[in-house]
């Protein structure tokens, strides 16, 4: 799950598990969609505005709950 990097203030080491970042997990959009449909800034997460173009969101924390529920 990605979360706000705002998430290591509450963050449980006992309940979560750090799995990386926005920076480090994602991949270019130049590999998924043509140039100018979305704003260049590196490997990031982006959403896609339904219109053919993508919004490049803020840096995410990337974390696994290590208790799941089954």
């Amino acid at each position: 799950m990605g979360v706000p990097i705002t998430f290591l203030d509450k963050y449980n080491p006992e309940q979560f598990e750090i799995i990386g970042s926005s920076i480090t997990l994602g991949v270019p959009m130049s590999k998924f969609a043509e140039k100018g449909t979305y704003s260049a800034g590196g490997p990031r997460f982006y959403l896609d505005n339904g219109d053919g173009t993508f919004k490049r969101l803020y840096d995410r924390i990337v974390i696994k709950n290590k208790k799941v529920q089954k």
